[in-house]
């Protein structure tokens, strides 16, 4: 597998290990809910507002993750549910410097996506052309997707302890198969 190295780097970033967790969570098609998109809204009152996993989620299943791991966020209920809330959550990366388990917000048609980094893949002179993001309503589930570098709009970074070993740049191949739109 693709990102077998997960397994063999220690101690992974709270986010990511976090994220992995929930990896193949699938929304229901149509007027039911996932019980578990429902209790991440519920966790974050605002179910009052998110009413069917048929809304976008991404943003959602990040705070989520950082509500668990005890990750800081000052986000109203409707930021909770905006990707470009992470536009300005905890530190600036510069580019070419995306490690695993920083957030990135990408643009895409109508809006913005944000998942965590896992991977970056390289041209041969070295420059980074997709990143490899763990994020919900990727496909309408929980996925590992490869999205064009291109469509990076923001990258941000937050320990409040120091980084893990294990947060570094891990380049893997590119499947060549590109995530187009999140929605």
């Amino acid at each position: 597998m693709k990102y077998d190295f997960l397994k063999h780097i220690g101690t992974l970033p709270k986010l990511v290990a976090a994220g992995l967790e929930y990896l193949g969570l699938k929304e229901i098609p149509g007027p039911k809910s996932n019980p578990t998109i429902m209790a991440m809204a519920d966790a974050l009152n605002v179910r009052r507002i998110y009413t069917n996993d048929d809304i976008s989620w991404c943003a959602l299943f990040m705070c989520y993750l950082c509500q668990k791991v005890g990750k800081p966020m000052n986000f109203s209920s409707y930021e909770i549910l905006r990707a470009a809330s992470f536009q300005n959550w905890g530190w600036p990366v510069r580019k070419g410097d995306e490690k695993l388990g920083d957030i990135a917000v990408f643009t895409r048609p109508g809006g913005n996506h944000v998942g965590l980094v896992i991977a970056v893949s390289k041209d041969k002179s070295g420059k980074i052309t997709t990143l490899h993001i763990l994020g919900g309503n990727q496909s309408n589930a929980v996925t590992i997707t490869e999205i064009a570098y291109s469509r990076l709009s923001h990258c941000r970074r937050y320990y409040a302890t120091g980084e893990p070993v294990s947060a570094m740049q891990y380049t893997v191949d590119s499947s060549g198969n590109l995530s187009k739109n999140e929605a």
